[in-house]
């Protein structure tokens, strides 16, 4: 997959306060030809960020923990009145002490476990990165990796969070330097950036820029077809997502090797082999791809909320076997999709849905159980008289065995065990084994990331995560399938 260049701007916040907001529209210290002067302005007028006496700023001072508080009190409107708080070191006469109790209480700003704040602590990047997507309830993330942030660091989620927000980007040579300290010019534009998305950076989602015309990679199309499933009004389970795309598109194309997009005899659109383009945009069906994702994604939501199609038990969206009739209406309830052949009563294994749900096996993604959901060939009819569409004679079905949860919803917190021989040092089964049983628990510290080299033809995903073996941490990726 492409490498996102990762540069954090890291950004700090304005003095605690006990000097009165300067009445000028600028700072005397900051020139208009600054690079952030634009985003210093935007939080000035939105009395965020306040100076110093003679009209100053100093833009280039550190920002410490107590200012970082009242900052973020600030901008969520939360108490900075001055008053008690539970820090040994945070006086009530202090000037942020009420912000700090606030941070505190919202969960944006921890305390140590001696019952400090340390509130003249100079804040880094990684943890700005962590206030800031704890106080903007952050929860995407880019699939990236640096250097020098492994997954055993506490602010590895939050900074491919507030990296996907279009806050920040990272170092040329990989590095995110997360213990480097923020200065008040470059955490205003932090900010800024959280607070206006007109300041925002340009975010290649998965690395991929959609102007390019060019298929991506494997990993990166993994990525962008995971990623919309997960980002659905109704999230959808992405190992049916990727075996959907599978089967209308072999090799996961949008493009010819000439750059134009890929249109079927039936006139089925890219990746997605969208037929149906009403209400939708055709030139970016045609080339932007991660539209064309959407919109079949759009069609999958849909289906799977039809009352004119039949449920599988509880309906639950997480489950795999239970959108057999909405990828069934995908492809369109006709008589060739029947699940049973009329004549003998025999299963259907060409119809479509059975057909996607062979790809998700045969791609190692996850085994199902759809040949135990209790229907048979008097449970549905066609013929000259429909047209040859079936007609669903039952509306909802059971199954005689458990239905199969995916694998790749999963969240950063959520605990897991896992299958495999264990965990990996890098997200593919060349790098290192740090061995685990089937009864060690694993909490997953991020979203998915996907597979090195970017060439690889899995499908599947992998879950940074960690386990406590004789009191030690230890940490590594899981792959999907495996996980319970």
């Amino acid at each position: 997959m492409k490498k996102i260049v990762v540069l954090l701007l890291s950004v700090s916040l304005v003095l605690l306060g006990n000097v009165e907001p300067v009445n000028a529209a600028g700072f005397s210290d900051v020139q208009s030809t600054h690079p952030f002067s634009q985003h210093m302005r935007f939080l000035y007028d939105k009395e965020i960020i306040r100076g110093f006496e003679n009209n100053r700023f100093a833009p280039d001072n550190d920002v410490t923990r107590g200012d970082a508080a009242l900052m973020i009190a600030r901008t969520l409107d939360l108490k900075t009145e001055k008053r008690d708080t539970a820090f040994s070191d945070v006086s009530s006469q202090s000037a942020a002490s009420g912000a700090i109790q606030s941070a505190s209480e919202a969960g944006i700003i921890n305390g140590y476990t001696d019952g400090t704040f340390r509130p003249n602590e100079v804040v880094t990047r990684g943890q700005m990165a962590s206030f800031l997507a704890r106080a903007f309830k952050l929860e995407e993330e880019e699939a990236l990796s640096f250097h020098d942030v492994p997954i055993s660091s506490s602010s590895y989620s939050d900074i491919r969070k507030v990296i996907a927000f279009g806050v920040t980007e990272g170092y040329s040579d990989g590095r995110f330097q997360p213990a480097k300290s923020l200065t008040r010019a470059q955490f205003s534009a932090f900010l800024a950036r959280a607070l206006n998305d007109e300041l925002r950076l340009t975010v290649y989602v998965c690395g991929y820029d959609p102007e390019s015309r060019e298929n991506p990679d494997r990993q990166t199309m993994n990525c962008l077809l995971t990623k919309a499933a997960r980002q659905a009004e109704t999230p959808i389970p992405p190992e049916i997502v990727k075996a959907l795309a599978s089967v209308e598109s072999n090799g996961w194309k949008q493009f010819t090797d000439k750059g134009e997009p890929i249109i079927s005899n039936d006139g089925g659109i890219g990746l997605m082999q969208i037929t149906n383009t009403a209400g939708y945009d055709v030139e970016r069906l045609k080339y932007d791809v991660m539209y064309n994702i959407e919109a079949g994604l759009d069609f999958l939501q849909t289906n799977f909320i039809r009352t004119d199609l039949p449920k599988i038990a509880d309906h639950d969206s997480a489950k795999l076997e239970h959108w057999y009739f909405a990828i069934m209406a995908y492809n369109g309830t006709k008589s060739v999709n029947s699940p049973f052949y009329q004549a003998t009563g025999d299963r259907n294994l060409n119809a479509y849905q059975e057909k996607v749900y062979f790809e998700l096996s045969k791609n190692g993604l996850l085994n199902t159980a759809i040949h135990s959901i209790q229907m048979t060939k008097e449970d549905f009819s066609y013929g000259e008289v429909t047209n040859h569409t079936i007609q669903f004679k039952k509306k909802i079905f059971d199954m005689t065995k458990e239905a199969t949860t995916s694998k790749e919803l999963l969240t950063s917190g959520d605990k897991v065990t896992y299958s495999g021989s264990g965990m990996r040092t890098e997200p593919n089964t060349s790098s290192k084994l740090v061995p685990t049983t089937s009864t060690d628990q694993l909490t997953i510290l991020g979203g998915p990331v996907y597979n090195e080299p970017p060439t690889s033809k899995n499908q599947f995903v992998w879950y940074p995560a960690q386990t406590v073996k004789n009191g030690k941490k230890q940490s590594g990726f899981i792959a999907s399938p495996y996980i319970k």
